[in-house]
Order: C-alpha cells, then sequence, then structure tokens
C-alpha cells in the first residue's frame, strides 16, 4: 500500500469521532516509552557545547555587586553578580576566578571569549560537560 493510500484511508477513518480517538490512543502507544533524556530539562542556548570539547557560557555580567553570585540561568545569558568594579579589567578576572569556582575547575580552564569592555560575554570553559555546567549553575543559582 502507498503512502497516499494510508493517508488517504487515515483521513476516511479519521472523519469518525470514535475511529480518530482510537487512531490517537494507538499511535501514542507506538511511541517509546519515557527515557531519561525525557526527563531531563533541555539545556538553554546560553550554555553550548562548542567542537573543542569545551563549553560556551552567554553571561550578562554586574560588577560591582557586595557579593559575587549566580543571579539566574536564562536561555539567552546566564546573570552573575561580581563584587569587582567594571575598572581596569578587575571585574573580568573577578568573574573568571568566580566562575571557575562555582564550576570546579582550574583557573586557567576559564577564559574570556568575548565581551572584555561589555556586560555581554561570553566564558569559554575546559574540562567540563553542558550538561554539567547547567546542573551546577542551576544549582548555584538556587532556583
Amino acid at each position: 500500500m502507498s503512502v497516499a493510500a494510508i493517508s488517504a484511508a487515515r483521513v476516511l477513518v479519521a472523519r469518525s469521532p470514535v475511529a480518530a480517538n482510537k487512531m490517537r490512543k494507538s499511535t501514542s502507544s507506538a511511541k517509546p516509552s519515557s527515557t531519561s533524556l525525557d526527563a531531563k530539562q533541555p539545556i538553554p542556548v546560553s550554555i553550548r557545547s562548542r567542537p573543542d570539547n569545551s563549553v560556551s557560557i552567554s553571561i550578562h555580567a554586574k560588577p560591582g555587586s557586595k557579593s559575587s553570585a549566580i543571579t539566574d540561568v536564562g536561555d539567552e545569558r546566564v546573570g552573575v553578580q561580581i563584587d569587582a568594579p567594571a575598572r581596569d579589567g578587575e571585574a573580568n578576572e573577578a568573574l573568571m576566578g568566580f566562575m571557575a569556582e562555582v564550576l570546579g575547575v582550574r583557573k586557567r580552564e576559564v577564559t574570556l571569549g568575548t565581551g572584555a569592555r561589555s556586560r555581554e560575554k561570553v566564558v569559554i570553559v575546559k574540562g567540563i560537560s553542558a550538561e554539567e555546567v547547567y546542573r551546577v549553575l542551576k544549582a548555584a543559582s538556587g532556583k
């Protein structure tokens, strides 16, 4: 039976409300059972795996705060408060050190990709997976 014939048969059967309901149930039961991937939340766009086995994190930095903290893990950016002023690269250095501490990697594994003079930054982290970065940052944000 051709694909067109099968589609036409489904349309005819689906015109009956009872048949349509049965067809929906039969197709939904054909789906594979939920896996561990389905149970996980998708990793936001702000945290991306890179081809060189590193992870890029899009950050909205808030320098000059009382203390350093992860404020939120959004789809577009990760909010990070930095306890250093935005002057002479102090906030960037503090951000690299803070991210290394939070993620549990060496400071040399964390580099600033872009945004040296902007609040919108991209931080590159080696030695950790995107899934682990998301899990740790989500826990650190408390949300």
